[in-house]
């Protein structure tokens, strides 16, 4: 019975290990913004962006888990947010540095036309954010340009 009972403790200690990991690991994009360091990096990131939407500029919204990359030698936390309701049509990735010191993101907003359903790469437009470098927009546009959709 003993053997039971440490078995039991043993399971119960890996099933909270394991729900605690994935807390931990399942920060929301919009979430994190609003976390100290993340939080600076994106109001310098927004700041004097003409014509960038009150859910962009404050960073809430419909969004993922942000995700832990390396990109070319360098470690990111990189995510999607997106405008409550209209997903497709307006959204955003960010990359921020592993240290919080920067940030960098593109909005795309494509065009409400029915053409756009079948062909949204057509009818996008980019806000790049935060003065990405070439390396920097391919890994901010390898997020939604490997979608299957983005044709």
């Amino acid at each position: 019975m003993g053997i039971h009972l440490l078995k039991g403790a043993l399971f119960a200690a890996l099933v909270g290990f394991s729900a605690g990991s994935l807390a931990r690991v399942a920060v929301t994009t919009s979430d994190l913004i609003q976390q100290p360091g993340y939080q600076t990096s994106w109001k310098n990131m927004v700041k004097g962006q003409a014509q960038l939407p009150g859910w962009a500029r404050k960073g809430v919204g419909t969004s993922t888990p942000a995700e832990a990359i390396t990109w070319q030698g360098q470690s990111y936390q990189i995510g999607n947010i997106c405008k409550p309701h209209d997903c497709a049509n307006n959204f955003m990735v960010v990359a921020f540095k592993a240290d919080k010191s920067q940030a960098w993101g593109v909005r795309v907003a494509v065009a409400n036309k029915p053409e756009a359903i079948d062909h949204p790469k057509k009818y996008a437009k980019y806000q790049w954010l935060g003065k990405p470098d070439n390396e920097m927009k391919a890994l901010l546009r390898k997020q939604f340009e490997s979608n299957p959709d983005w044709k």
